[in-house]
């Protein structure tokens, strides 16, 4: 349970500094201000937690085998059950796309800061969509997973209190999302034209 613990604090550490470093984006986004070693700080932390975060859900799924509180779903219904396991695989799947979507984001980011890079309308629209699934897989990740957080730590002991938790993170990250791709759109509307 101390690696779950632990991965709980990685994941609220990583939480902070990912929007740290989505709020700093979104304002050059719309306004073209950017701080170029405050961004390379947050990627570098971002990097370091994100690594950790990795390496430890793989050791809770693969050496401890993702063992629940039994406790906690004895005697739940197979409705409730079926939704964990949903809930589970959306947020494994969310995270392995992530990292598939990374290094395009990354890339992109090469291309916008160091090289600025004109675009063809059509390579923006790729653009837009890489970004856009990137962001999508970021913020449904922290949505499914905030509130679990929270059970690993043993704050959270009814369903009614996760429940709540679930609404308000997918609530912050729906808007936050929104945010980001408007943000995105505005931005390469902005961008200079091949």
């Amino acid at each position: 349970m101390t690696l779950k613990k632990f991965n709980a604090v990685c994941s609220w550490v990583l939480t902070a500094v990912l929007l740290a470093h989505i709020t700093v984006s979104v304002v050059f986004m719309l306004t073209g201000l950017y701080d170029l070693q405050l961004m390379i700080i947050l990627s570098r932390m971002i990097e370091v937690v994100c690594t950790a975060h990795i390496l430890v859900s793989l050791a809770v799924v693969f050496i401890l085998r993702d063992r629940a509180d039994k406790s906690r779903y004895k005697g739940l219904k197979r409705k409730k059950y079926n939704s964990l396991n949903l809930r589970t695989m959306v947020q494994r799947v969310s995270g392995l796309c992530i990292l598939i979507l990374l290094f395009p984001h990354i890339k992109l980011f090469i291309s916008f800061i160091y090289e600025f890079k004109p675009l063809a309308v059509g390579n923006k629209i790729i653009v837009f969509i890489v970004e856009s699934l990137f962001f999508i897989m970021v913020f449904l990740h922290l949505a499914v997973s905030f509130s679990r957080s929270f059970i690993s730590m043993g704050m959270i002991r009814t369903d009614a209190a996760e429940k709540r938790l679930d609404r308000t993170a997918f609530a912050v990250c729906a808007a936050g999302l929104a945010v980001v791709l408007v943000s995105l759109a505005v931005f390469l509307v902005k961008w200079p034209a091949a």
